[in-house]
């Protein structure tokens, strides 16, 4: 068992809420050879025997229940309640200022929109048909997606048969 894996599952263990021998097992042996989650586990037990003695000399007053039931009941009404005119038209006036004050700032304000440099301009041959396979390709690394390539001809490329070596045309 891992330090992590113990760690995770040390409340069910203290607890007893661990049904399997075989893993309660796992726990007393990894507490057993596990110096720092024997430090875990004894810093854990004072803190919780500490809250348990203050608990027992802790009491309500008497009157506590009928307090919180009195306090409950109040919050109830005022739950279900609806708002008061004046509160509705406050809420409707702070709406409308809301709105207004978003769309006077959006009136004014204005993204800057990050301008990038042109590639210089290349020229492309324009297809050439000449004897034996050619190599052609039809993309451009340079055109863009949005606003399509300015080049008419850019967008295939031919190497004539005779410019490739004698080794690559069979």
């Amino acid at each position: 068992m891992t330090c992590n894996e113990f760690r995770a599952r040390y409340t069910d263990f203290r607890d007893g809420l661990i049904g399997a021998a075989r893993e309660v097992r796992r726990f007393e042996r990894h507490l057993a050879t596990c110096g720092q989650c024997r430090r875990y586990d004894a810093a854990l037990c004072e803190g919780v025997g500490a809250l348990r003695d203050a608990t027992r000399t802790m009491h309500p007053r008497p009157d506590f229940r009928s307090r919180l039931d009195a306090r409950l009941e109040q919050e109830r009404v005022r739950a279900t309640r609806p708002p008061s005119p004046r509160q509705a038209a406050f809420a409707a006036g702070l709406l409308v200022a809301v709105a207004l004050g978003l769309l006077a700032l959006e009136g004014i304000r204005h993204p800057q929109i990050a301008e990038t440099q042109a590639l210089p301009a290349v020229p492309f041959p324009k297809p050439v048909v000449r004897a034996g396979l050619p190599f052609v390709s039809f993309q451009d690394p340079r055109s863009s997606v949005v606003t399509g390539n300015p080049y008419p001809y850019g967008t295939a490329f031919v190497e004539p048969a005779s410019a490739r070596p004698a080794s690559a045309q069979r």
